[in-house]
């Protein structure tokens, strides 16, 4: 008897926590551009090109830019992402929801490290300063 309930509780924990691994694959960082471009006196148009429109900026008095990117450096490319959901889920399937004991930690490891991009540029539009930020 015992051990049937402790089989029980074991399935009724896997399929209640089914779906993390895949929702937590599905919802990390996409890929955004490569981060190396971040360097002193690249133009501005360079850094947008690459990593697209900054998720803030203005115009300091002084003149040229001050942009902020929020960004995850080692972010997956879409194909990445859609591969991981789909073995996440391709395990949970063939294994009865119990991948969800391995998949969550893993997930839960690799998780998003998102850094916070403060540039300034100068008023001819060159990079003059970077700034990482972890929060």
């Amino acid at each position: 008897m015992g051990r049937g309930i402790a089989i029980g509780f074991l399935l009724s924990v896997a399929v209640l926590s089914s779906g993390c691994s895949v929702l937590m694959a599905a919802n990390r960082e996409s890929y955004r551009g490569d981060v190396g471009v971040l360097k002193e006196g690249v133009s501005r148009s360079e850094v947008i090109a690459e990593l697209g429109q900054p998720d803030s900026f203005f115009k300091p008095e002084t003149g040229g830019f001050d942009d902020r990117y929020i960004l995850d450096p080692e972010a997956h490319r879409t194909w990445v992402k859609v591969g991981t959901v789909v073995v996440h889920l391709g395990a949970d399937l063939v294994t009865a929801f119990l991948w969800e004991f391995v998949g969550t930690p893993y997930e839960l490891a690799v998780r998003d490290r998102k850094v916070i991009y403060h540039l300034a540029y100068n008023p001819d539009g060159k990079l003059a300063a970077i700034e990482k930020i972890k929060p």
